[in-house]
């Protein structure tokens, strides 16, 4: 099944409505989407969070880690 191209922005936005999702990451405040270009890589985006807020950082990791890996079952990044 093909995944569906998103831009960076849009990516980012359903990424950082996942995250609070997860527990104790109600107020995760900042994500960063990267482009990765290693054609051997399972997929062209990463994840990584920029700011916790009030949630513990190893906590808001592993959760950025989870929803990373489930958008990336359905979500490429669109190329410029």
């Amino acid at each position: 099944m093909a995944k569906i191209l998103l831009w960076m922005p849009d990516l980012r936005r359903r990424a950082l409505a996942e995250i609070p999702k997860q527990g104790g990451c109600h107020n995760v405040q900042d994500i960063a989407i990267n482009r990765v270009t290693d054609e051997r890589a399972e997929a062209n985006w990463s994840l990584c969070v920029l700011s916790a807020g009030a949630a513990d950082a190893n906590i808001a990791a592993s959760a950025a880690l989870y929803v990373q890996t489930v958008l990336r079952r359905d979500y490429d990044l669109m190329t410029d």
